[in-house]
């Protein structure tokens, strides 16, 4: 009779045993259960622990160690560690003493403790050296790359213990959705390669989508019912042509477009695509090497009174002084970085430098207020309200109002209720947020009475073309009263001209901004532009300002 080898799996968090399987228990002398909540120092001495040192990803080589089992005995175990995140790893370990056979151990080295699927996808050599044909030739191998959507929002609702089921069970529906002679393996914390023979594209695409469905339906998790998304990658070529460790790796890289497409998606990896997204990476190393150089720098154009012949503010915009190429205006650069850490970055970097240019001027007589425009991704990050915090509390002599924040109409539309919470944070600071490009949007009239933003601004694509076509004035006529029903100012932008100041003066709005009135300004030139401006306003000076 053959005796089943034993192999204990200890999943470790923050230093604790969240979960034992039996053959743990087993091995370590434990009734069943009492391992959970233990410390691991209990199970393997800290200078043995402190001698493994595991990667950011992935897994860890066996080790040989001596563990602690219960009533002081010891164990000598071969161990290994896969690092599931940044709290939790996954430790196998088969004690030596019961004869393990090497084949045994270098089984364990090539599958996944936690789904018992291998770990890596089959080499070209490993695959069969006669593909099967179909009637039209070569049959082609499909490597795809699944990424679990928002896997994380999973351990959050249902805890580790309830993340590792949904992945056991995500390996279950995959090994029995797959064809016979495709391959399974897990190759990260949520992440899932297949390796399919199909006849073409959309055959491939068709398996795939029936894939998705599968790993579509509900899982029952503590009396709770959720669903999966699942984003998808594909290399697709004839068998031979790359190693599949290349394919596996081009695949990956599609999966990145399929997220950025929303997700839930299949997409086929594409060599002109990786070639720009490669360009694109090179940019942003190269603007995170220009944001760590000081070489950003922020324009000030004015917002100015037209009625009164006065500046209410100034606009703080982004500029890029290259070393090779010059001053870079933001279409050369945010483009890239719109839907990547880096214009978070680039956003608290300009909030912190536009406060303290702020305190510069009040120290100098010259008491203004600044804004600054927020990206999207930028105002939804957890942190922005105390990075905003922290950036104000620098310079506490600056009064309330003294910093603007900027928002697109787009942005407030899209994600009404976190703006709406957003905006009523910044309030709480003190922090008054600006619509930008109003009009652009399609705001319901329900949207602008529940957003407490301070004022609009005029996108100005109308403002530009309001003195040739008279649907531009008409809307701009039609912003304003709404504006003033709703007791919100409203700025507008594109003033070019005098001509387009007199005509907003005519229409009842007074607060204008534009290359008539003044391109953005170096820091240091803004005290004597204000005072030559108020000296001497285009539009003169009405009489009670």
């Amino acid at each position: 009779m053959l005796t089943r080898t034993l192999v204990g799996h200890l999943k470790i968090c923050d230093g604790s045993i969240l979960w034992a399987d039996e053959d743990a228990h087993t091995l370590l002398d434990y009734p069943s259960g009492a391992l959970t909540d233990m410390p691991f120092d209990d199970v393997l001495p800290p200078a043995s622990a402190n001698e493994l040192k595991l990667p950011a990803r992935g897994a860890v080589d066996g080790r040989r160690v001596v563990l602690r089992a219960r009533h002081g005995h010891t164990i000598m175990a071969d161990l290994r560690g896969e690092r599931m995140d940044d709290r939790c790893v996954l430790w196998s370990f088969t004690p030596t003493a019961r004869g393990v056979r090497g084949e045994r151990l270098d089984l364990l080295s090539r599958h996944d403790a936690l789904t018992r699927l291998p770990n890596r996808v089959p080499s070209a050599e490993e695959l069969n050296p006669a593909p099967v044909r179909n009637g039209d030739g070569e049959r082609l191998l499909a490597v795809c790359y699944l990424d679990l959507d928002r896997f994380r929002d999973i351990n959050e609702s249902f805890g580790p213990v309830g993340g590792d089921a949904v992945l056991r069970e995500v390996a279950r529906r995959l090994k029995a959705a797959v064809p016979n002679d495709a391959s399974v393996a897990r190759v990260g914390g949520d992440e899932f390669a297949l390796l399919l023979f199909v006849n073409d594209a959309a055959h491939s695409e068709a398996l795939l989508e029936q894939i998705l469905a599968r790993l579509a339906h509900p899982f029952r998790l503590q009396d709770r019912s959720t669903r999966l998304r699942t984003s998808v990658g594909v290399s697709l070529m004839r068998q031979g042509e790359q190693p599949t460790e290349v394919m596996l790796q081009q695949a990956q890289h599609a999966v990145f477009f399929a997220k950025r497409a929303g997700g839930s998606q299949v997409h086929f990896f594409d060599a002109g695509l990786a070639h720009e997204e490669q360009q694109e990476q090179q940019i942003r190393e190269r603007i995170q090497a220009g944001l760590a150089n000081h070489e950003f720098l922020l324009a000030y154009q004015p917002k100015v009174d037209m009625l009164c012949g006065r500046v209410i503010g100034f606009e703080a915009l982004v500029r890029w002084q290259h070393p090779e190429r010059g001053l870079l205006q933001p279409s050369a650069f945010v483009p890239m970085i719109e839907d990547h850490e880096l214009v978070e970055q680039l956003g608290d970097w300009a909030i912190g430098e536009a406060v303290r240019q702020a305190a510069d001027w009040l120290a100098a007589g010259v008491k203004t207020s600044v804004s600054v425009n927020i990206s999207p991704r930028h105002l939804l990050r957890p942190d922005f309200i105390e990075r905003l915090g922290f950036h104000l509390g620098r310079f506490p002599q600056l009064h309330a109002g003294v910093l603007e924040l900027e928002i697109l109409e787009t942005t407030a539309i899209k994600d009404f209720g976190a703006v709406a919470d957003f905006i009523g944070a910044c309030k709480a600071l003190g922090v008054p947020v600006v619509m930008d490009d109003f009009g652009t949007g399609y705001s319901s009239l329900t949207y602008l009475r529940r957003l407490p933003v301070t004022a609009l601004k005029l996108d100005q694509s109308f403002v530009r073309g309001m003195l040739e076509d008279p649907e531009d004035e008409a809307i701009i006529r039609g912003i304003l009263v709404m504006a003033r029903g709703f007791g919100r100012k409203t700025i507008a932008e594109g003033v070019e001209s005098v001509a387009h100041g007199n005509a907003l003066l005519a229409l009842g709005c007074t607060l204008g901004q534009g290359y008539g009135i003044a391109k953005p300004l170096p820091a240091a030139e803004v005290p004597a532009w204000i005072t030559g401006f108020e000296q001497a306003p285009p539009w003169g000076r009405a009489a009670g300002c």
